[in-house]
C-alpha cells in the first residue's frame, strides 16, 4: 500500500511517501513562507522522482492539528481536493499523535507541548504501558507557566518543538524526573506509521468528512465576536 502523508500543521512541513510503512520519499521544508506557495509543487516533485503518479498512490493521510490555522487549512483542502479527484481514502492524524509517534520506545506519562505563539502552547497528556497508549486528558491551549503549575505527575517526558522552546521553564519547576526530549519538527515519518497502522485498521475518513482539529478560535472568530 502506497500513501502519500502531508503536514502542514506548522512553519516545518512533510510530504512523505510510503509503501507498507517504509518511507520511500520525503520533502521537509521548515520555512516561514505558506506552504500554499510550494505544497503541489512538493508532492509533484516527489512522486516524479519516484516515478510515480497520483493513480499508484492508495490513500492519503494529513495532520489535521493543532496548528497554524492558515497551515491546517492549505493541508486538508489539498488532501481533500486530491482525495475527491482520485476516489482514494484519507486517514487523519493529530499532531499529537505525530509526535508521540516520535517516540515510539518511551513509556509512561508523554506530554506533547505543540508552540501555539502569543505564549501559549498545546498540549495532550498521554500514556504509553507495554499494551496500549491511553489519552489522560483533552487537548488544551493555555499558557505554559500556568499549564506546568498545575501537573502533578512525578514523571513526564515532554515533546514537541512547544517543549524546546520553554525548556527554561520547565527545568525551573525543580522536578527531577520531568524531561525534554529533543529533536527536529518533522512529522512526516511517525505520520507515515501511524497512517500505515491506521490503514490496515480500516481506519480512514472521507474528505466529506474531513475536519480541522483547532483548539483556539481564529483571528476572523475572535474579531467577529468583538464587535
Amino acid at each position: 500500500m502506497k500513501i502519500l502523508s502531508v503536514d502542514t500543521s506548522s512553519r516545518s512541513g512533510s510530504i512523505v511517501v510510503s509503501e507498507d510503512g517504509r518511507v520511500s520519499g520525503e520533502i521537509n521544508t521548515d520555512s516561514a513562507e505558506t506552504h500554499s506557495v510550494r505544497l503541489l509543487e512538493g508532492i509533484d516533485y516527489l512522486l516524479r522522482s519516484l516515478q510515480l503518479s497520483l493513480k499508484d498512490v492508495d490513500a492519503f493521510a494529513v495532520i489535521s492539528g493543532p496548528g497554524s490555522f492558515t497551515g491546517v487549512r492549505i493541508g486538508l483542502t489539498t488532501i481533500k481536493g486530491l482525495a475527491e479527484t482520485t476516489g482514494k481514502p484519507i486517514t487523519s492524524i493529530t499532531a499529537f499523535e505525530a509526535w508521540v509517534e516520535k517516540f515510539p520506545f518511551e513509556h509512561g506519562i508523554l506530554m506533547p507541548l505543540i508552540n501555539a505563539h502569543r505564549g501559549e502552547v498545546y498540549s495532550m497528556v498521554l500514556e504509553r504501558t507495554d499494551k496500549q497508549l491511553c489519552a489522560l486528558s483533552e487537548g488544551m491551549v493555555e499558557n505554559p507557566a500556568q499549564l506546568l503549575r498545575r501537573l502533578n505527575h512525578e514523571g513526564i517526558l515532554f515533546i514537541g518543538d512547544g517543549a524546546m522552546k520553554y525548556h527554561d521553564l520547565i527545568s525551573e519547576q525543580h522536578r527531577p524526573l520531568w524531561k525534554v526530549a529533543s529533536s527536529d519538527s518533522f512529522l512526516g515519518r511517525p505520520m507515515a506509521a501511524l497512517a500505515h497502522c491506521k490503514a490496515l485498521q480500516g481506519d480512514y475518513t472521507s474528505s466529506l468528512d474531513l475536519k480541522a482539529y483547532y483548539l483556539r478560535k481564529s483571528d476572523a472568530e475572535l474579531y467577529w465576536k468583538g464587535q
